[in-house]
């Protein structure tokens, strides 16, 4: 009677469990007959067909394998492109700096404020000099006093010498503020361009005249078209020789006025000591103006004046600021033309050349791309100006504006190129896996010209092939 309770009990937890296992909806299975078991009794035998017939578990779904990476051979043009950065400003640029260390009093421009020549744009701290200067010009006026009314000299020829000389010395400094130096270069440059006109208009005549399909009025245009850049090249030289000649004029002047100042401080010195007897008066009046001009030469030192009329490009001082002598604090600039000029390491510089042709445009608008050249590079890392000029004729573009630059280096037109990601190496081979109706194949290829994006297939591979990445 116990091993029938027992049993009773095992077989009630037997089906529990199983309608546990059953899903939401289904009912388990009928129980199956077993021979020699009476159904619905309480014996072991009915438990276990019960087991027998439980539900099978739901399969693990198995993931299918990721589609690989294919690339076609195809036909086109692979370059290897230099890209850099510059910075869109005017061409002719000076840069100013005090001839003396000290701290700035003022400075008087900012950013993109226009200036004529002779314009103070800054100084340091000289009231001590302008004080003293106020004082040695009142010991003169006593000096020249006292030597006047003591009736040794002649007070008007020494007046008029001093005017002479004072006119003279302005002449000299009007002289060096107009001399022409930027004619000279703008002449010289458009030299530049009338060549390379002259030289397209060329090559272009020599296209035409070499292929039998040119009709006889565009070998005529294209004549024509040579005429009139080898007439734009000569006008160019003779304006050219004009502005050279028309400096060496302006700096004749100006030694004709160096000479000037030197024969009136003869004629003042001479007016001086012609007027006899008084030795101290003279001495006075002499150490009194050599004290001046030292210390208007030590105020010029201390202050910064503008020697061309342009703009105020870049200001790095304020008030306050110690400045070291010979260090370039303010740069002024002929507003136009303008041009990128970059900062490069020289290993960089070495891939440009002097009149290579790429394409230039503002950055992030590639909208605005045009044609520009190099125009300036640096002879050597020891070169003062470190900078790489480009010429282009961007429109409407402000100062200071980032100007992006691509110069080829080599071009290959009309070959079979990959991506980068095609191509497998192991060891000294160089190979990639093309896909036939045979299956995958490995096939060695020869490389040429390789840039970052594509690379030139010389051998191994054919137009259309397909590729797959290992």
């Amino acid at each position: 009677m116990l091993k029938a309770s027992f049993g009773a009990v095992a077989l009630l937890v037997a089906v529990l469990v199983l309608g546990a296992c059953v899903p939401n909806g289904q009912t388990l299975p009928p129980a199956q007959t077993v021979p020699g078991v009476q159904a619905g009794s309480t014996g072991v035998p009915v438990a276990q067909a019960q087991a027998e017939v439980l539900p099978s578990a739901t399969p693990i779904p198995v993931s299918t394998a990721a589609a690989r990476v294919t690339y076609t051979v195809e036909r086109g043009t692979v370059q290897d492109v230099f890209d850099f950065r510059g910075r869109w400003l005017p061409r002719d640029q000076i840069q100013l700096a005090f001839e003396v260390t000290g701290n700035v009093r003022r400075v008087l421009v900012q950013r993109d404020d226009t200036v004529t020549v002779g314009t103070l744009l800054a100084d340091l701290q000289i009231d001590d000099l302008e004080a003293q200067l106020q004082t040695q010009q009142l010991s003169l006026d006593t000096a020249k006093r006292n030597l006047s009314t003591s009736g040794s000299t002649d007070k008007n020829s020494v007046t008029s010498a001093q005017f002479a000389l004072a006119n003279s010395q302005l002449s000299l400094q009007s002289s060096k503020a107009t001399l022409p130096w930027t004619s000279v270069q703008d002449a010289k440059d458009n030299v530049e361009k009338a060549e390379r006109s002259a030289e397209n208009a060329q090559r272009s005549y020599d296209d035409l005249v070499s292929r039998p399909d040119s009709s006889a009025s565009a070998v005529d245009n294209a004549f024509e078209s040579v005429l009139q850049a080898r007439e734009s090249l000569a006008q160019s030289k003779r304006s050219y020789q004009s502005a050279v000649a028309s400096y060496y004029s302006a700096a004749n002047g100006i030694k004709q006025s160096e000479n000037s100042v030197l024969q009136n401080e003869i004629n003042l010195q001479n007016a001086i000591t012609n007027g006899g007897g008084n030795a101290s008066g003279l001495q006075a009046v002499e150490s009194a103006q050599l004290s001046i001009d030292q210390t208007q030469k030590k105020i010029q030192q201390s202050s910064l004046y503008s020697a061309i009329e342009g703009v105020v490009l870049e200001v790095n001082i304020a008030a306050g600021d110690t400045v070291t002598a010979y260090k370039a604090v303010i740069t002024l600039a002929i507003p136009e033309p303008k041009e990128s000029i970059a900062q490069l390491s020289f290993n960089d510089i070495q891939q440009l050349a002097i009149g290579q042709i790429g394409v230039c445009n503002v950055l992030n608008q590639p909208n605005t791309a045009v044609q520009c050249v190099v125009r300036r590079l640096p002879l050597s890392n020891r070169d003062a100006d470190q900078t790489v000029r480009v010429a282009a004729s961007l429109q409407d573009v402000q100062n200071g504006q980032l100007i992006e630059v691509s110069m080829p280096l080599e071009v290959k037109d009309n070959v079979l190129w990959l991506p980068p990601a095609a191509i497998n190496q192991f060891q000294d081979r160089t190979y990639v896996v093309i896909l036939t109706s045979e299956g995958e194949r490995v096939r060695d290829v020869e490389l040429g010209l390789q840039t970052d994006d594509r690379v030139e297939i010389k051998t191994g591979a054919a137009e259309g092939d397909v590729i797959v990445q290992q």
